[in-house]
């Protein structure tokens, strides 16, 4: 649960540099354009592939002179005809910024991910809100022996994983789960005792014959070498997985083991296997050196379909074809040259297009802004738009159990989101797809829970709350918030023994986020609107994000000192239910709660919800368990309410109309994962 809270808050501070530098409500200035390309001179003639390119001449006297036909001797001889030259087939990939290094283990951002996909294919895939395998020959399985799990004698002074997930020294007292399943305490065996055993997984990866781009094959070891450098603390990155490691060996030319801490049933162990590095190349180089050495930051040997041909000092990086790619038999890559632009300042769309200095734009340079101005340019064949779910989705937080805000209707205000009526209401009252049409200029879809509506695990049979204004006041009118005076907003009614009124409290609430983000402004606005269709006074308060997102009881968000709370949260393949899980409600450890760095703002907690999710993360990926119980505690959370996820955003990129098999994915880090079987209709 540890690992969660820290990864969503982290998550958090992400948001807050993105939303205030990304989502800003103008377009880019507009900029000269570079000039349409010419595949004949705007790339060094040493980026070709000369085993299948062809030379192109320019047409320059020069040229002329060298190719000319000399006069006709006294004996005429036949000149035979010119071959036809193979065109070469090239995309240029236009990006939002500059890689500053390609080393695997340092720049992390979209435009290095993006290059690295180039270079190497993924060993495993991550589409559709799912898991394949690439580079490796199969994923492995339990079902299919190359994947156990074995019981095994552990003694005092093992690291071993305890049971709340730690990677602890096995000492007496410590709290384990045994071979049969069974928590308990450890203690050391006395003698003639048999030994205490825990449960271990061992799994087995294949690799596909890869051969790197110097023509040295892939091994196993250089999977190892990659390991050894990942495990090193200097070398950045999430250790977690590493820290329950207890061995990645070699077992041939072509296969790795990877063997976990006693006590580390990996829901997702097929992928703990990493992407292999070439120990020839960068094994005399320390970890340390690594990340700053030329050859591993701008020279790197690559085993995927393109390798790096020039990188010269500016916006740009020339790839062209690996002739040791190991699908070259299926036809890839399908292209000959690939070059990736940095635009820092886009012109108007889709003039970066048409005038040839992009093939391809990636996210990052298109503004939500300039949708309509896409959707139009496709309709009239200019370009071909692509929108995608990111898996950020915004939603709104009730407030329903507070921290020292006046949850006491006897001496503040009333705990309105405490009640399952008033939260299922405002559910209904919400114009979910108006805030999508106008903000998102209907690109995305209303989202019903923590995953979306085409996430494989979502229950068919989830309970909806659509927009519905009429069975929204009829909820509240059910409950007792009621009109008395007919100002046009509820009331919470206090009456004597004889029914007569006698005090009333006006349904006021705050409508609260970060105050940075003219996007969510924007939402909070639309949202006001619709809550006063239903006679709620909604008051708009917002905070700068550095208190808004702060740590500890006077943060408003954190803190959980609001009544609604407008942020955004991280969906994934596995369903993120430990965010509303009890055990991470925060608030001070002292008295029951999570701590003031969880993740649980509601408040809201639920013994039924907290069983299923715990059950579900507790079991292996894909088995009937874990999507048994993730239903369970999804189709929990539609019911109770104690969120309403609003939408996903949209993840935007732009091709040529002549580019093909271009095929972004929600779940997959980088529209090019295939870029591969890219193509371009001459």
């Amino acid at each position: 649960m540890e690992v969660d809270a820290l990864y969503y808050r982290v998550f958090i501070l992400t948001m807050v540099l993105w939303l205030a530098a990304c989502r800003s409500e103008e377009s880019a200035p507009a900029v000269t354009p570079a000039t349409t390309r010419s595949a004949a001179t705007h790339i060094p003639a040493s980026l070709g592939d000369s085993s299948t390119a062809a030379p192109v001449m320019e047409n320059t006297p020069e040229a002329a002179e060298a190719t000319a036909v000399p006069e006709a001797a006294a004996t005429h001889t036949p000149v035979p005809p010119t071959a036809t030259p193979i065109p070469v087939k090239e995309l240029t990939v236009c990006m939002s910024g500059v890689p500053t290094s390609l080393y695997l283990y340092g720049d992390e951002s979209l435009a290095a991910t993006a290059v690295r996909h180039a270079l190497y294919d993924s060993l495993y895939t991550t589409l559709g809100y799912g898991y394949q395998p690439q580079a490796l020959v199969k994923l492995p399985d339990l079902a299919d022996g190359d994947a156990i799990i074995q019981p095994i004698d552990v003694a005092e002074g093992d690291l071993i994983v305890n049971s709340a997930g730690k990677a602890v020294r096995l000492l007496p007292g410590t709290q384990i789960v045994n071979a049969d399943g069974q928590t308990v305490l450890f203690r050391a065996p006395r003698e003639g005792d048999p030994p205490v055993q825990m449960q271990q997984m061992v799994v087995d990866f294949a690799l596909h014959p890869l051969v790197w781009s110097d023509g040295t094959p892939v091994t196993a070891d250089d999977s190892v070498f990659s390991f050894e450098l990942a495990s090193d603390p200097i070398t950045p990155g999430d250790k977690n997985k590493i820290e329950r490691t207890a061995s990645y060996e070699a077992l041939d030319e072509q296969s790795v083991r990877w063997t976990g801490l006693p006590g580390f049933l990996d829901p997702t162990y097929f992928t703990n296997v990493w992407q292999p590095l070439p120990r020839h190349q960068l094994g005399d180089l320390s970890a340390a050196d690594l990340l700053t050495a030329e050859v591993s930051m701008r020279q790197p040997l690559s085993y995927g379909p393109f390798m790096l041909a020039s990188w010269p000092p500016g916006e740009q990086i020339f790839l062209s074809r690996n002739p040791y790619y190991y699908r070259q038999d299926e036809g890839f890559p399908a292209i000959d040259r690939l070059i990736f632009q940095t635009i820092l300042q886009a012109p108007t769309w889709p003039e970066l297009l048409a005038n040839g200095t992009c093939d391809i734009v990636t996210r990052g340079l298109v503004d939500f802004a300039q949708i309509p101005d896409l959707i139009n340019a496709a309709q009239n064949g200019e370009l071909t738009p692509y929108f995608t779910n990111d898996l950020i989705f915004e939603h709104i937080d009730f407030g329903i159990n507070s921290w020292n805000y006046g949850d006491d209707i006897f001496r503040g205000r009333p705990d309105w989101f405490d009640f399952l009526p008033v939260r299922q209401a405002i559910a209904h009252c919400l114009n979910r797809p108006r805030m999508i049409d106008e903000l998102l200029y209907g690109q995305s879809q209303v989202m019903n829970a923590y995953v979306p509506d085409d996430h494989p695990l979502y229950p068919a049979d989830i309970t909806l709350w659509p927009y519905d204004p009429t069975a929204g006041n009829a909820l509240l009118e059910e409950f007792g918030l009621v009109d008395t005076d007919g100002d046009g907003w509820r009331e919470w009614v206090e009456r004597d023994l004889q029914r007569t009124i006698v005090a009333t409290t006006t349904f006021s609430i705050t409508l609260s986020t970060n105050s940075e983000s003219a996007f969510r402004l924007r939402l909070n606005e639309l949202a006001q609107e619709d809550l006063a269709a239903c006679g709620i006074q909604a008051n708009l308060v917002n905070y700068p994000a550095e208190t808004w997102f702060d740590d500890g009881p006077f943060s408003p968000l954190f803190g959980r000192r609001f009544d609604l709370a407008t942020f955004a949260w991280r969906t994934g393949i596995t369903p993120p239910c430990g965010l509303y899980l009890s055990t991470n409600i925060t608030g001070p450890e002292e008295r029951g709660f999570g701590g003031w760095n969880n993740i649980n703002a509601t408040g809201w907690g639920n013994e039924e919800y907290d069983a299923a999710c715990q059950a579900a993360q507790n079991a292996i990926y894909g088995t009937e368990e874990f999507e048994a119980n993730h239903q369970t505690a999804l189709r929990i959370f539609a019911e109770r309410k104690p969120s309403i996820p609003l939408f996903q955003y949209i993840k935007t990129a732009v091709t040529a109309p002549t580019v093909r098999n271009f095929q972004p994915d929600p779940t997959q880090p980088s529209e090019l994962w295939n870029v591969f079987a890219w193509d371009i209709e001459e």
